[in-house]
């Protein structure tokens, strides 16, 4: 391993020209977009290529990983990743204020004056798991985009990572409008919604309901006579101050369009007549999942993987297994937290503080049961008890009660395990209140049952806090086998598990806004993998030599091919530890690399996936969540299943708190090894080998994190040199 660092000057190019979404008959969905990583928008403000700063001395550590944007080339992770290393700060004992004194101590990496320090303030403190402190740039009480920073520390209250970047030249801003046009935001309103939906509307067509806290609320005055463009929701809109880089801010609104038949999307515009576009990032995640929960009964009350648990593989061989149906269990059980309990005592229905389910039957996302929407109901005071039938269709009625319920119970389960490893309110999740301990109260997630619109799939939107995620949930129908009932993914733990896995990864990095690359949106697949079959995994799994499919049961009705859909489920490969059953390593997602010849390794005969190039974000993503699942046995060997997965969540739930946005591969690994440098140090080697087996070793170096070809990997198989001489 070398000393020092090695600085790489790297082109900026980035272009919004990407792979594009048809939906039905309309226009293409446009490809995310972000201004300062488009060198022909900055070239039109005169903004200079940017020169690598030299680093602080004491940077200059062999463990301590220093990560470049890629526009600004100022450090946007700097991760310490050996327990006895540490910055040349003292310890004191408050972590907001280490967070402040360590920015101080280190302006001089970004180029910070006096006045752009006195714009930076601490936004949260997160004590949970991983204890972070998450600081923002705001100039007059506006937000500057993309400057939140996050900065964790150890048990010893010793920072161990940051993560994010600053913007000097704050005090040179001439800032927002002086004279308040009433008609700016609307126009910004009309061009944002013709760019996603080619519909022409006027800003006159808009007005303005109200102000909460930062976000004012925009509705369409023709709510429900534009057939058109069916509005889910207000739109709501906040100020923003947007760097494009060298000491050059512009003014903006960033707003989120939420319509039916589009995925939901944020958009940033000048706040002024012209508008111009300065960032554009779909909000939705989408992929065919499957599972529904049925209960294991243990001391967590930990979901099965579904009606039907097929995982781990019987066989680990094609076989064309299918696992024989399982008996629900009755549980009784108020949360998994001490005082926080997922409905009160007198509750009719399936809305709580974490989520609000009803099977979404009709148009619109909000519930109507004039419509024929089905909300979750009690069965009797105090019980929501249904059987679900497998000789009828998931529509029944009685079904979708057992299976809303279900999904109910999912959401609800995640949010406490979750909450358990730092994923709390003050780091964005998604509660009706906040019970005053930080962040955005109001956006309890909205979980639609057997959703009206598709089938045979599942996606995720997710917005920035505040504003509830929606997690769409489909039936699976089948045309090539009429006699088989329709089955759902309400109630299958990996499907729910997996959109689920979009939402805290989504608010975790850049709050919604992070995961706009393809590198991000390609690691968002994957944890959402990782999620799903770890914290469905039980501790009599045969870890080893398991084989494990991202689905099952529904799969069965995708195609008269999908008989190993307990083995391949819908991707290329099963995840497993076998490198003859999984083959995949860094390298592969790169487009153009070959993956071996099925000959030598079976692979998915009839996956969608299959059927794309290697840097397609659900290809790509099998790598990602290979190597997390290489983590997870390795600690699972070490410290028996219980006490292995909650040490991951912990790890990978820290590592997301302090994950950069449009990150690479290796600086979300370099995020995780900052999380467990910070908390259980010991557990370093387990780490570096389950990255090193599949070619994200301690060389590795990951593609520019604009990349969309996801070409350039170095694989690195090593783990660093002083873990080896420590054991």
């Amino acid at each position: 391993m070398k000393n020092g660092f090695l600085l790489t000057i790297l082109i900026l190019l980035f272009s919004s020209i990407a792979n594009a979404q048809i939906v039905g008959d309309r226009q293409e969905i446009p490809a995310n977009f972000h201004a300062r990583y488009n060198q022909n928008f900055r070239n039109s403000y005169n903004i200079q290529r940017a020169i690598a700063k030299k680093l602080d001395p004491r940077m200059d550590e062999k463990w301590i990983k220093v990560h470049l944007d890629i526009a600004t080339l100022r450090p946007r992770l700097i991760s310490i990743q050996k327990a006895d290393v540490r910055l040349d700060l003292p310890s004191i004992d408050l972590p907001r204020e280490d967070g402040i004194r360590l920015i101080k101590e280190l302006k001089g990496l970004w180029d910070l004056s006096d006045t752009d320090m006195e714009n930076i303030k601490v936004k949260s403190v997160s004590s949970k798991g991983l204890n972070v402190t998450r600081l923002i740039q705001r100039i007059n009480g506006v937000d500057v985009f993309g400057s939140e920073t996050s900065i964790a520390f150890n048990k010893d209250r010793r920072v161990v990572s940051l993560s994010g970047q600053f913007f000097c030249g704050t005090d040179s801003f001439s800032g927002l409008n002086p004279v308040v046009n009433s008609t700016f935001t609307e126009r910004a309103i009309v061009k944002s919604i013709f760019d996603l939906t080619n519909i022409s509307l006027k800003a006159s067509d808009f007005h303005y309901i109200k102000t909460e806290g930062q976000y004012r609320f925009y509705k369409f005055k023709s709510w429900s006579k534009k057939e058109s463009l069916q509005f889910q929701r207000l739109i709501r809109v906040k100020d923003v101050i947007f760097p494009l880089g060298g000491e050059v801010f512009i003014p903006g609104y960033y707003m989120e369009l939420w319509f039916d038949n589009y995925p939901a999307f944020s958009y940033i515009r000048e706040s002024n007549e012209k508008a111009q576009l300065l960032f554009r990032k779909n909000l939705t995640a989408s992929e065919a999942f499957k599972y529904r929960v049925y209960n294991t009964g243990d001391e967590i009350f930990r979901p099965e993987d579904g009606p039907a648990p097929g995982t781990p593989h019987p066989t680990g061989e094609t076989d064309g297994f299918q696992a024989p149906t399982i008996q629900e269990k009755l549980i009784e059980i108020e949360s998994l937290l001490d005082g926080d309990p997922w409905l009160p005592p007198d509750a009719e229905t399936t809305s709580g503080n974490n989520c609000f389910a009803f099977a979404n039957l009709k148009r619109f996302d909000r519930f109507n049961p004039s419509r024929g929407d089905v909300m979750g109901e009690i069965s009797e005071p105090g019980a929501f008890d249904y059987v679900y039938d497998h000789s009828k269709n998931s529509d029944d009625p009685v079904n979708l009660q057992s299976s809303v319920v279900g999904m109910f119970f999912h959401v609800n389960w995640l949010h406490d395990r979750w909450y358990e490893a730092g994923f709390d309110e003050a780091s964005g999740n998604a509660q009706e209140d906040n019970y005053g301990r930080g962040g955005l109260g109001g956006d309890p997630i909205i979980a639609l049952g057997n959703d009206f619109r598709g089938v045979n799939n599942a996606f995720m939107s997710t917005g920035a806090d505040g504003g509830s995620p929606l997690m769409h949930m489909f039936e699976f129908r089948s045309v090539e086998f009429p006699d088989v009932p329709s089955r759902t993914s309400n109630h299958e733990a990996i499907i729910t598990f997996h959109e689920m896995g979009h939402y805290i990864t989504n608010r975790l990095v850049g709050d919604g806004s992070g995961l706009f690359n393809n590198q991000g949106g390609a690691m968002g697949e994957g944890w959402g993998d990782f999620f799903a079959l770890s914290m469905a995994s039980q501790s009599s799994d045969d870890f080893e030599n398991g084989v494990y499919a991202a689905g099952g049961w529904p799969d069965f009705l995708l195609s008269e091919r999908a008989i190993d859909n307990y083995y391949f489920s819908i991707r290329r490969y099963p995840y497993t530890t076998d490198m003859s059953k999984n083959p995949l390593t860094f390298k592969h997602i790169s487009r153009g690399v070959a993956l071996p010849r099925t000959s030598e390794v079976p692979r998915n005969p009839d996956a969608l996936s299959g059927r794309r190039s290697n840097n397609e974000v659900h290809n790509a993503g099998e790598v990602w969540c290979s190597a997390l699942w290489e983590v997870f046995v390795n600690l699972v060997n070490k410290h028996e299943h219980a006490e292995a997965e909650r040490r991951m969540l912990t790890y990978v739930i820290g590592g997301l708190k302090i994950t950069p946005s449009s990150p690479t591969y290796i600086e979300a690994r370099d995020a995780i090894v900052s999380a467990v440098t910070a908390l259980n140090p010991e557990d370093l080697p387990e780490i570096w080998k389950g990255f090193a087996k599949r070619g994200m070793g301690v060389d590795a170096v990951a593609p520019r994190s604009n990349s969309r070809n996801l070409r350039n990997v170095i694989e690195s198989f090593d783990i660093p040199d002083d873990l080896l001489e420590d054991g």
